[in-house]
């Protein structure tokens, strides 16, 4: 085994940012996806003739990025998409380019 890879594979790479959310009144820990995580809701947030489907993208980011900063854990589910969609445009796209930056 490599010594360089065992490295890699024990980093602790996911970094994590504290987001003011004024709109909600809140602040939520977003933490950076991981590779497979990325990959799904790029997958999930293409048509079949290779167009991104916005009104998934945003949302999709925000379900896998934003956990309570108390607790640790992840505030939304898939199932809070269209509930999500109905809240602030602004909130959402402050979550979810701090969530593609991480």
């Amino acid at each position: 085994m490599s010594i360089l890879r065992d490295q890699i594979l024990s980093a602790q790479d996911i970094p994590s940012e504290k987001v003011e959310v004024p709109e909600w009144g809140v602040t939520v820990e977003v933490r950076g996806m991981t590779g497979a995580e990325r990959t799904r809701i790029m997958d999930l947030a293409m048509d079949e003739g290779g167009e991104l489907k916005l009104q998934l993208v945003y949302p999709e980011i925000v379900i896998a990025t934003a956990f309570d900063p108390e607790a640790g854990q992840q505030i939304f589910q898939p199932s809070d998409r269209d509930a999500l969609l109905s809240k602030s445009a602004n909130a959402l796209d402050r979550l979810a380019l701090v969530g593609m930056r991480l």
